[in-house]
């Protein structure tokens, strides 16, 4: 980072953190991001708020408390047609397949926390996301909307957005620790304090594993602060502080050859990585009258990942250093038109990110000994976004959204190994979205829904060549949601996901050229059974087809054959007995069907190899007696050896048979 950007950024920060101290006082507010969810509300503006499109999933603060999660990342398992792929590399943040869209290092998912996005441009993988830097105990909700579907969110959020909302009220403490297979412990504390008009939210978490495998020691650490002030009855405000650090070391993927051998747990000796993050965001909410009101967001933070890969010859050296700071506003209306129910959400967001990445080979991974030097630039991305949502129930039974934003990015960089600079041509998107909803009857709903996105040319690429546009995804829905039994929830969706002007290598004029064009299409099928007071099913079922239509890349035509890596069929089953005291317990059983191993040409005559597909269970026990829980998770029971990550040339083995044994005391 240069040092002007350097001071640039510490001026900032110091400023802000300055009007903080001499306000005397915390302040707190919900996120612009927040949407209205059953049992979170925004203080005097719960029934303003816009409702998310209805094929959206919410995972509530009741499932993750009760859920063992290896990663923060694996809480997307349960989402209809999700298929979690863990690198396995330490707290490089891993990936998901959504909606046939293959997410490396989280890429083509909007993810916020508390309204700051966690994505970050020009790293590495464009768009990358770390659920690292989430404390699971520290979540109220969380929700998962497909495809480019709200017009809250813009870049990166083709596949979907996963949007991360934390406590922020209530007295209470919760502590939990625990240990398990691999020399896994852990640590969490959580407590929260409501002192007059003064709320207070603090969280800590604590891991440490030696791993499965030789060289895969990890230290993390996340620390959080959240303070709610109620200036008065209109006025509202936070402060949030926040702290992640981890720091790594892992082997390298596994050839075809050692797969093929059973050598499952091979390990090379210099992979390894640190990574940590550290900022605030503050947020205001002021009900301007009893049907609207302001929100005002601010935050800034700054990043740094270094990563080593182990290429057995040398050691290569990843290195991207990042300060980030933006802001959004949103102008809230809830009222009635004509008699009717009417949400207006209009806002204005945006972001700077200051970035210094570094490639280079580095066998002692010690930064002053850096060799051959591949990378070495400042990227500067700055981006504004306008956007509106309105909802309109036009009767009792028919409710109309229609909504777009207006995405402007521009940028520079400076390429220190060549010694010039470029700016980034401008790009200038409007992503339309609209919606539907018509219940016939109380309980039954059928939606249809619309919505554009897009995504940038990958990192550097946005500057190296400027006659390249932006990728485009339109998205088709139709679905039916049932909830007129207070007992069983279910939707069903149906959906086509096209994508135009790809960016592809045209090998012939040695350059990257926007011709390509996929289509993913499928059906997505949850549903949730109370079948007693305290015993519930839950069972998730996906078929999703991806096709390249017009598709040459670096001269090979692919149009008309299957995407690779996209697994058809996806299921989860699931129950769990939780009474209030004494014995629980639970199972979950997932399969993630096979894929196609590579792509193929057209024409290709030879033998088309699939992925690998399996299924895992787990299974919970415990015993809770008043404030105290002791639980089991017993994890891949049947010790099923599939992997967690799998392209055409390399592997990486998923956990095996592995347990792992928690306390934890709320009071």
């Amino acid at each position: 980072m240069s040092d002007r950007y350097k001071i640039h950024f510490h001026f900032i920060t110091l400023i802000l953190l300055t009007v903080v101290l001499f306000q005397g006082h915390a302040w707190a507010a919900e996120s612009s991001k927040v949407l209205k969810i059953e049992g979170i509300t925004v203080k005097g503006a719960s029934n303003k708020i816009s409702q998310p499109p209805p094929s959206a999933t919410i995972i509530s603060e009741d499932q993750l408390q009760n859920q063992f999660l290896d990663k923060p990342l694996y809480m997307m398992e349960k989402i209809p047609g999700v298929a979690i792929t863990d690198y396995s590399q330490g707290a490089v943040a891993s990936a998901f397949t959504m909606r046939g869209l293959k997410l490396g290092h989280n890429t083509g998912v909007a993810i916020f926390l508390d309204g700051v996005p966690l994505n970050e441009s020009t790293s590495h993988g464009d768009g990358y996301g770390d659920f690292n830097a989430v404390i699971p105990e520290d979540i109220a909700y969380v929700e998962v909307i497909k495809g480019p579907s709200s017009a809250l969110y813009g870049q990166f959020a083709r596949a979907g957005v996963v949007n991360i909302v934390t406590k922020r009220r209530g007295d209470f403490n919760h502590m939990k620790f625990g240990f398990g297979s691999w020399d896994r412990q852990r640590f969490n504390l959580s407590m929260g304090r409501e002192n007059d008009k003064l709320s207070t939210v603090l969280g800590a978490n604590i891991i440490s594993q030696a791993g499965r495998t030789d060289n895969s020691d990890l230290l993390q650490g996340n620390v959080t602060g959240k303070f709610t002030y109620d200036f008065s009855e209109d006025l509202t405000g936070s402060l949030a502080l926040n702290f992640y650090a981890v720091d790594w070391d892992h082997p390298e993927y596994l050839t075809q050859a050692q797969w093929d051998a059973g050598d499952y747990w091979s390990a090379n000796p210099s992979g390894g990585g640190s990574r940590d993050r550290y900022g605030f965001n503050t947020n205001w909410t002021y009900d301007v009258t009893d049907d609207d009101f302001i929100n005002f967001m601010a935050y800034a933070y700054r990043s740094n990942l270094t990563r080593y890969r182990d290429q057995i010859t040398r050691v290569d050296e990843e290195y991207h250093d990042r300060d980030v700071f933006g802001g959004s506003t949103s102008y809230i209306w809830g009222s009635k038109i004509g008699g009717m129910e009417n949400n207006l959400t209009l806002g204005l967001d945006g972001q700077v990110e200051l970035t210094h990445t570094i490639k280079a080979q580095n066998p002692s991974r010690t930064r002053n000994a850096r060799e051959i030097l591949t990378v070495n630039g400042d990227s500067t991305l700055i981006t504004w976004s306008l956007f509106f949502q309105n909802q309109l129930d036009l009767t009792d039974a028919w409710k109309v959204t229609l909504g777009g934003r207006w995405d402007y990015m521009t940028g520079e960089l400076d390429d220190k190994l060549a010694g010039s600079s470029r700016d980034m041509e401008d790009f200038s998107v409007f992503s339309p979205k609209a919606g539907i909803e018509f219940t016939p009857l109380a309980g039954y709903t059928l939606f249809t829904t619309y919505g554009e996105g897009f995504k940038l040319p990958n990192g550097f690429d946005k500057f190296a060549y400027p006659n390249l546009k932006e990728e485009t995804y339109t998205q088709y829905e139709l679905g039916l949601k049932f909830t007129a039994l207070p007992t069983l929830q279910a939707t069903l969706t149906a959906f086509v996901l096209d994508a135009e002007d790809e960016i592809l290598t045209d090998a012939a004029a040695g350059t990257k050229v926007n011709t390509g064009e996929t289509r993913r299409k499928g059906i997505e099928l949850s549903v949730d059974y109370t079948v007693l007071d305290y015993l519930g099913l839950y069972g998730t079922l996906s078929y999703t087809e991806g096709k390249y239509k017009n598709y040459i890349s670096n001269g090979t035509d692919y149009s008309g054959t299957d995407i690779e890596l996209v697994p058809n069929w996806i299921y989860s089953v699931g129950a769990e007995w939780r009474p209030p005291q004494g014995f629980f317990a639970g199972f979950d059983t997932r399969f993630v069907g096979e894929g196609e191993k590579d792509k193929y040409a057209v024409g290709y005559t030879g033998v088309r190899q699939k992925s690998i597909d399996y299924l895992v269970t787990d299974v919970k026990l415990g015993y809770q007696y008043k404030n105290y829980t002791i639980t089991l998770d017993v994890t891949n029971v049947f010790d099923e050896r599939y992997p967690a990550y799998e392209t055409a040339t390399s592997y990486r083995t998923a956990n095996p048979l592995g347990c792992f044994l928690s306390f934890s005391m709320t009071y």
